[in-house]
């Protein structure tokens, strides 16, 4: 998949990056990663909107008219693990 930075050596924290500007889109990146540490396939996954709301996860970092960075961070739980999205494009994704 070639999102993966980094790992820890207990492989139960994965750090990805995100580029807000790319076609790609953060809860589908969120989704295929946690697939592929589980080695499942994503459509056997429960829908991520049961923990969040994809729509404005992909939205809420995005940039603006005016270009300006929106400076923050989201933290949910999906299928065992606690997904930390920040306005910088890093994702901490953590087994629980």
């Amino acid at each position: 998949m070639g999102t993966v930075i980094s790992q820890t050596a207990d492989r139960d924290t994965h750090h990805l990056h995100h580029e807000w500007t790319r076609e790609e889109s953060v809860s589908e990146k969120i989704v295929d990663a946690i697939a592929e540490y589980e080695d499942e396939d994503t459509d056997t996954l429960p829908p991520l909107e049961n923990s969040i709301n994809p729509a404005a996860l992909d939205t809420v970092f995005g940039s603006t008219s005016d270009d300006a960075c929106k400076a923050g961070c989201i933290t949910f739980s999906y299928y065992g693990y606690t997904v930390l999205v920040q306005s910088m494009g890093q994702i901490i994704i953590k087994k629980r």
